[in-house]
């Protein structure tokens, strides 16, 4: 049983923004990327179990930004399960130095209703708590904020969307760094937290707004009169050697 994963992930420019460096964005696509092809590899993927992974809430920090055609080693691993939810943690380096870390909790669905599963329903579960190792960290926290206001109108196109016909979770990620005004922000997103609370598909209009939390940004996506989707993020000046 494979209980550590480790892939790398070549930044290009495609992945780079305005000021050089990748965006918040490559970060949960080269994670999403790597649990998948673990669960694949654990025999607990999509096509495996017949079921859709979706991802409830996702936070990653790291020291430094990332740079241009370098190589990052993203390492991830399976601490266990609590509730409803499957946990995952990451570990980010650039060669030998460690750049960040990741944890997330991903929740399981019936394909036609959406209905959640919890991992009790499948012998596989077995196999992922077999194949834990290290602690189960605390649940991502909810978050709130009582000062946000509206940033922008999304209209949810094509380019947004996933297999699972929703809003790609990398791509709520740009959302939000279009939120942040990240083209002129004087430093770097070192920690950012996502809540997925519900499903956006084609057609929707997204509202997202921003605030204010304890010196973080509070960010936040809603359509229909509902929350999509809440972050936390937070930035740090850039290194002097950078």
């Amino acid at each position: 049983m494979h209980n550590l994963l480790s892939r790398e992930y070549e930044i290009t420019f495609s992945h780079v923004d305005n000021r050089g460096f990748a965006r918040p964005s490559f970060l949960w696509t080269t994670m999403q990327d790597a649990a998948t092809v673990h669960a694949d590899e654990l025999h607990i993927g999509r096509d495996d179990l017949h079921i859709l992974w979706v991802l409830s809430r996702m936070k990653a920090t790291l020291t430094r930004p990332l740079l241009p055609y370098e190589r990052l080693r993203c390492e991830t691993w399976c601490p266990g399960i609590r509730g409803a939810c499957w946990y995952r943690c990451f570990a980010f380096y650039v060669g030998d130095e460690p750049v960040g870390q990741g944890q997330s909790m991903w929740v399981t669905l019936e394909p036609e209703t959406h209905r959640i599963l919890r991992p009790t329903a499948f012998p596989a579960a077995a196999d992922y708590l077999h194949a834990a190792r290290g602690d189960l960290f605390p649940p991502l926290p909810k978050l709130s904020c009582g000062n946000a206001q509206l940033h922008h109108i999304h209209d949810v196109r094509y380019s947004d969307l996933d297999i699972n016909r929703h809003v790609n979770n990398a791509r709520v990620v740009e959302l939000l760094s279009d939120t942040l005004d990240l083209q002129s922000q004087p430093g770097f997103v070192s920690s950012l937290q996502v809540n997925y609370t519900a499903e956006t598909t084609c057609g929707e209009q997204l509202a997202l707004s921003r605030g204010m939390s304890d010196g973080a940004y509070y960010l936040r996506g809603e359509a229909g009169g509902s929350v999509r989707f809440e972050a936390l993020a937070s930035i740090s000046p850039f290194p002097k050697e950078v």
